[in-house]
This record gives C-alpha cells, sequence and structure tokens, in this order.
C-alpha cells in the first residue's frame, strides 16, 4: 500500500508544469508574437515581454510549415534570449517572395514553457 501511494506521489511530481499540477510551478506567461516583411528578405518580429519573476529565456523558431509548437523538429531555432527586456528580432537574408511561421517560446526557472501565438510573414518578391 505504501508504495502505490509513493508511486502516485511520484507520477503527480512528475507530471508537466502547469496549474493541473500542484506540486510544480505554473508555466510563463506566453507572449503575444507580431511579424512584419521589412523588405523583401527581412522580417521584423516582436513580442510581449513575459512579467513573471523566473523567467529565464525566450527561443524564436522559424519554420517554412506552421504549426511550429507541434512539429519543433522542422523549425529552425533562431535565438535563444536571456534578457526579458530584449523582445524585437530581425530575420535577414531570407528568399524573396517566401512564407514562414513564427513562434516564441518562453521559458522559466523550472524548464516549464509557454507558446506565443504562431505568425506567418510572406515576403514580398524582389524588384527587377
Amino acid at each position: 500500500m505504501k508504495r502505490l501511494v509513493l508511486s502516485a506521489l511520484l507520477a503527480a511530481l512528475i507530471a508537466a508544469c502547469g496549474p493541473d499540477n500542484p506540486f510544480e510551478p505554473d508555466n510563463p506567461s506566453p507572449s503575444a508574437l507580431t511579424g512584419v516583411a521589412s523588405g523583401s528578405t527581412t522580417v521584423k518580429l516582436s513580442w510581449t515581454m513575459c512579467p513573471d519573476a523566473d523567467f529565464t529565456s525566450y527561443t524564436l523558431y522559424r519554420s517554412a510549415a506552421s504549426n511550429i509548437k507541434n512539429n519543433t523538429g522542422s523549425a529552425t531555432a533562431l535565438v535563444v534570449i536571456d534578457k526579458n527586456t530584449t523582445i524585437t528580432w530581425l530575420d535577414e537574408d531570407l528568399q524573396p517572395g517566401a512564407t514562414w511561421y513564427y513562434a516564441v517560446k518562453t521559458t522559466n526557472e523550472s524548464s516549464c514553457f509557454s507558446w506565443s501565438n504562431e505568425v506567418s510573414v510572406k515576403l514580398p518578391s524582389a524588384a527587377l
């Protein structure tokens, strides 16, 4: 019986972060992401700052396909930013006319994370 109770408690401790697990801290506040084309080869990205005291980092992802948070293997981690006040990034030297998808993963000291919304940006074709 003690082993069963201990196993159940251990399973609860190993469960994911968030409000459903009272033994783990909550996920960090997610950022709201925006992205716009800035010329034919650059995307300007910005997101809202995480207000949480236990903030650790933002990881900015880019992919040629949507649904980054469920398929990070097909995405490229462009940068990991450990300053909470850095909330903009220029993604440069991209193919004119291409469409890119972006998302920001915010991580806290407990390695819990949350995803921003995903944005898509279509770059204009290069001028002739």
